[in-house]
């Protein structure tokens, strides 16, 4: 998974919606995220997408949302 900027990425998701979810989730326990996402790589709407999605938060609170998501089964 690559970097955006400060952003790393700790997740990937089959659609916007599960990272959605995550994203919430880490929004809860303080952490700031950016989903990294393509409208253009979802099929005629049906959710499924050709690339996954990415979920990205601060560098330095990587290891705190990874846990977190582990904690959560995500």
């Amino acid at each position: 998974m690559k970097d955006v900027g400060n952003f790393t990425a700790v997740a990937e998701f089959d659609n916007e919606r599960e990272a959605s979810i995550a994203a919430g989730m880490l929004g809860s326990n303080g952490i700031e995220t950016f989903i990294d996402g393509s409208i253009m790589g979802t099929l005629y709407g049906a959710g499924a997408t050709w690339a996954p999605v990415r979920l990205l938060v601060p560098a330095d609170k990587a290891d705190k949302a990874k846990a977190l998501l582990k904690e959560h089964n995500n």
